[in-house]
Formats: structure tokens, C-alpha cells, sequence
């Protein structure tokens, strides 16, 4: 069974949901969860950070209660009381009052913290200063089960009068014998606890609990948790203080619980967040998120589902017009737009205006090679016509030179032989390649003659013939440019030639042959007209050997270089100023 290839448009779409909503859908995910993460582990650190401050002021606002009831448990009358005889009533009423009138208002109306002061002899006297029901039956188990413990934080309680206080106790020591003789209770109010309680905020429904070293709620914000034992699975995780957080519950209930534990007190500091408070905004951004995702899936798959319509209709007109070419009809044009398709269309009409300009050009040059080959046929019957009788010629010029020799004329014996020689070399076939050291050796006979005539003519060459010899020119590429030199860089401003000179200059495209010499120039405007016709010359001008400047010369030793041997060869004037013209010509290897 043979697949079907899918269509642009199903590619399209495929690629659309690959490579944008799938790997879009899976990065959301990610980002989510490691938002959720990363949300989590910020709380939970500010969340341990606020619970040691907390904490931290607990212990110094504690730290701070020692220090103010130090001078109590070692005061005279405190010693006093606690030793005094049971049965001594008058000893005790006297202490009791100077207690009053002496020990208390310096300790307790100079702190509105400390709510009320107890002391509690263990012979069975006690004072306080605040009416409570007996403190030894309430907290006699207390002290008997922590008798080891100096300092205590009882928990709270509530007063006579309805006030709640927190309840903290220290041992005093008989200051003879260094052993227990009583109790200190100190009764605080809540006001500095709660006030460093409520100097956290813990989100809207966040709350934070203190809790006693065994276990029980000494502060939570529902009051009737106070004394209450905490969940046994709290107490299972508070003892685990490698992991000072967990999670409790389940769902949209989920809430995160924090907590720190004093080494000063042994109170833990409890903090329990509900998780959906934390990530509400994150929840409601994703919402709005996830509803712009889908908006814009919605919207860019309509958009490139119309798009793959709007490029394959267009991509079948245009195969629709490419079997109409196949069949011939090269008049079709396919419609112009202003997008890719538009360019390609654009391209298809110049491809089949190239195909008609190309059907053009080949009838043209079956016209054209028709009509040189008539011409060739011109030109053999001429080159035939021009040797007819050149025999003729030569003995008339043999005939000069043996006159020349009987009367010992022996300029014009030698002129006439050069002569000879160049009008032989001159009418061969001029399309011949010969090597650069046979075009040179006769143009000296060019040069010869005008030595003759111009006494004085210095000739300066500086060639490696050797080297010239491999490699290959036409004939009279060489001499017309001497001549041009003669004629043009001197005789025209009636000037005396004096000089003439022949470089060669090799480099990896060929050799440059610089014809040299000092005559009077060329204006720098006809210099740049030469230069700029030879470099951007077309083969229907060379064929034509039409030149689009006065000389000819010039134009006909280029043209044929060119078409010999292509482009960078031929003729370039690389100087001409008022002390002289430099004509290069470029062959290759």
C-alpha cells in the first residue's frame, strides 16, 4: 500500500502543534511546578527566619525577667519568709506587710508587664499581691516533677478578676544551707508576648503558637487551644530538627507548618500558613495565563490554517501554469503579490521572459554564425586575392637592396632587409599564435628602421627571452603599440623620438609587456575613455572591430587578445602624463 505524502497545509499544522504547543505546554508545566517550588522554599525560609527573631525576643524579653527577679530570690525579707515558723503569725503578718510596703512597688508598679508576684515558702507560708486560689495546691506537682529546674515557664492562667497571665517560676535558695526553700512565682501579662506574636504576619489566615517544652499550646490565638496538647503529629516532626518544616493536609486544606525550638526556654515557636494562600496569585496568574495560551493556540492555528490555504492556493495556480509551459504556451504570466509567492511568481515571469529572450538570441545567432561564415569565406577569397603575387614584392625589395649593396649604401641594404622581414611576417596568417620572443624579435625590425631614422633613438629593453619562449601571442599584438608610441607620443607633437623601452612583468595570471616611452602624453580624460572601453568592451564590438575612441591600432590588438584569450588579457594604459605614456600588455602563460 503506498503512502500518501502529507500536504504543506497538514505539515503545517503538524509543525505548528510539534514544535509550539506541545513543547509551550510541557515549559508552562515546568515553570509551574518549579514556581511552586521555588514559592514554597522562599516561605519556608522567611517563615524559619521570622520564627527565630520571635523566638530571639521571647529569649531576651525572658532573659530580661531573670535579671529583674534576680534581687528578689536573694532579698533579706524574702530569705526571711521562707525559713519563718508556720505557727508564728505575728513574725509572718510583719514580713508579709513590709514585703508589701517595701519589696513590691519597686519591682512590680515600675513594670506594667509583671501582672502579679508570689512567694511560696515550702514550709507552707506564701505571699502575693494578687488574689489567687492556693498556689502551692496548684502547682505543687509542678515543682515536685521539675525540682531541677531553676527556671519554668508554667503556662497561662487566669486570675480572680478574670485577667489571663502567663505564669513563670524560679527557685529560691536558702542562702545558708544552698538548699530549696521556696518558689518565686511571677505572673506576667500577655501584652509583651502577644505584641512580639503579632509583629509577624503570617498571610490573612496564617497563625502563630508557642509551645511548651511537654508538648502543650502555652499561647495559640484560639484561646481554647491554651493548654491543650498539640497534635501527636506535630510532636512526632518537632522532634526531628533536621527537617524544621513539613506539610500537613491534604488538597486546597494543605497548609505549611514552620517551627524553631529555643535552647534558652525550651519553647518551640509554631507557625502554620495555608499553602493556597502562598500561591493564589501564581494559581490566578496560570489560570489567566493558560486562558491567553489557549486564546492565542486558537487564534494562530485559525491564522495558520488560512495562511497554508492562502500558499497552496497559490502554489497550485502556479504548478497549474507550469504545465501550461510544458505544453508550450511561453505567453502565460503567473499574478503578481507582495510576499514570498509574490517573489516566485516573480521569478517564474522572468524565467519565461529569460526562455523567450533565450529563443530570441539563438535564432539571432544562427543569423549571425550564417553570416560570419559568409564573411570568413570573404575574407579567404581576400587573403587569396592578397597573395596572388607577393614574389613580386619581395624581388622588387631584393632588387632595391642589391642596388643598395653595388653602391655601398649600407643603411638602405640593411633597411630594406628589415623591411623584408617584417612585410613577411606582417602578411601570414595574423590569427597564428607564435611565441612573445618571435613577436618581439620582429618588431626590432620596426624598431631598427626607426633607429635609422631617428639618430639618437635610445632603445631600452629588459626582457627574459628565455622565459618569453614559453609563452604564446598573436602576431602584431606588439608592433602596433610601438608604433602608436612613435606616432603618437612623439611625431604628433612634433617631437623627436629618444627613447623607447620594453619591460616584462610576471605575476600568477601571465606576463605584462610595457611598451615605455617619453613622449609628450595622453590628456588624463582620454586616458580614462581607453581604459574604460577595453575593460567594458562587449564580443559584439570585437567582433565588429568597431572602436568606440579615434585609434584603431589600439582597439584591434585588444579586441583580438580578448577574444583569443579572454578576460583579464589585453591592453591597459597604466600611465600617460607629459614626461611620458606606459601601454601594458597582458597574455597569459
Amino acid at each position: 500500500m503506498r503512502i500518501k505524502t502529507p500536504t504543506i497545509k497538514l505539515k503545517l499544522v503538524l509543525l505548528f502543534f510539534g514544535f509550539f504547543c506541545v513543547p509551550f505546554l510541557v515549559i508552562g508545566k515546568f515553570w509551574y511546578d518549579r514556581s511552586i517550588d521555588t514559592i514554597e522554599a522562599n516561605a519556608v525560609h522567611n517563615s524559619q527566619q521570622l520564627m527565630k527573631q520571635i523566638n530571639y525576643n521571647l529569649d531576651v524579653y525572658f532573659s530580661d525577667i531573670k535579671k529583674a527577679t534576680l534581687p528578689i530570690l536573694a532579698n533579706p525579707l524574702v530569705q526571711k519568709l521562707v525559713k519563718i515558723d508556720p505557727s508564728n503569725q505575728y513574725d509572718y503578718y510583719d514580713l508579709s506587710s513590709r514585703i508589701q510596703s517595701d519589696l513590691i512597688p519597686g519591682m512590680v508598679y515600675n513594670r506594667d508587664d509583671i501582672y502579679g508576684l508570689t512567694i511560696l515558702s515550702l514550709k507552707g507560708p506564701y505571699y502575693s499581691n494578687i488574689a489567687f486560689s492556693d498556689r502551692a495546691e496548684q502547682y505543687g506537682k509542678e515543682f515536685a516533677s521539675n525540682s531541677e529546674d531553676n527556671f519554668r515557664i508554667l503556662g497561662i492562667s487566669t486570675t480572680q478578676d478574670g485577667n489571663q497571665v502567663i505564669t513563670i517560676y524560679r527557685k529560691i535558695i536558702d542562702n545558708k544551707t544552698y538548699l530549696t526553700a521556696g518558689y518565686l512565682i511571677i505572673d506576667l501579662s500577655l501584652n509583651r508576648i502577644t505584641s512580639i506574636i503579632n509583629s509577624a504576619e503570617l498571610g490573612k489566615t496564617g497563625i502563630i503558637a508557642i509551645v511548651n517544652n511537654d508538648g502543650h499550646y502555652l499561647y495559640h490565638p484560639d484561646t481554647q487551644q491554651w493548654q491543650q496538647p498539640q497534635p501527636a503529629l506535630y510532636w512526632g516532626r518537632f522532634e526531628d530538627n533536621g527537617y524544621p518544616h513539613f506539610t500537613n493536609g491534604t488538597g486546597t486544606s494543605k497548609t505549611m507548618v514552620v517551627y524553631n525550638r529555643s535552647l534558652a526556654t525550651g519553647l518551640t515557636i509554631v507557625s502554620e500558613v495555608p499553602l493556597r494562600e502562598l500561591i493564589e496569585d501564581l494559581i490566578y496568574f496560570r489560570n489567566l495565563t493558560l486562558g491567553l495560551v489557549l486564546l492565542l493556540i486558537v487564534l494562530a492555528f485559525i491564522t495558520i490554517l488560512s495562511f497554508s490555504l492562502s500558499i497552496t492556493r497559490a502554489l497550485s495556480h502556479l504548478m497549474n501554469l507550469m504545465k501550461k509551459v510544458e505544453m508550450g504556451d511561453l505567453s502565460i504570466r503567473a499574478p503578481l503579490r507582495k510576499d514570498e509567492i509574490g517573489r516566485l511568481n516573480r521569478g517564474f515571469n522572468l524565467m519565461l521572459e529569460d526562455l523567450n529572450r533565450l529563443i530570441e538570441m539563438i535564432h539571432n545567432s544562427h543569423l549571425k554564425e550564417k553570416e560570419m561564415a559568409i564573411h570568413q569565406r570573404e575574407s579567404k577569397l581576400q587573403m587569396l586575392q592578397a597573395r596572388i603575387n607577393p614574389h613580386f614584392l619581395y624581388n622588387t625589395l631584393g632588387v632595391i637592396n642589391a642596388y643598395a649593396i653595388i653602391a655601398k649604401v649600407k643603411p638602405i641594404s640593411q633597411m630594406t632587409v628589415w623591411l623584408s622581414d617584417l612585410f613577411r611576417y606582417s602578411i601570414d596568417n595574423p590569427e597564428d599564435t607564435v611565441s612573445l620572443a618571435e613577436e618581439i624579435k620582429h618588431t626590432f625590425n620596426y624598431i631598427h628602421i626607426q633607429k635609422e631614422r631617428y639618430q639618437g633613438l635610445e632603445i631600452d629593453v629588459d626582457l627574459d627571452f628565455d622565459r618569453l619562449k614559453d609563452i604564446r601571442t598573436l602576431r602584431l599584438t606588439v608592433q602596433p603599440i610601438v608604433e602608436n608610441a612613435f606616432i603618437h607620443g612623439y611625431e604628433n607633437y612634433s617631437m623627436k623620438p629618444e627613447y623607447i623601452g620594453l619591460r616584462a612583468r610576471f605575476d600568477d595570471s601571465g606576463v605584462g609587456l610595457q611598451i615605455i616611452d617619453k613622449g609628450n602624453g595622453m590628456p588624463p580624460d582620454l586616458v580614462e575613455v581607453y581604459n574604460h572601453a577595453f575593460v567594458s568592451m562587449s564580443e559584439e564590438q570585437m567582433l565588429q572591430g568597431s572602436a568606440p575612441f579615434g585609434g584603431v591600432g589600439m582597439w584591434n590588438v585588444h579586441s583580438r587578445l580578448r577574444l583569443e584569450f579572454g578576460e583579464p588579457y589585453g591592453l591597459t594604459i597604466v600611465k600617460s602624463v607629459s614626461q611620458g605614456t606606459i601601454v601594458e600588455i597582458k597574455m597569459p602563460y
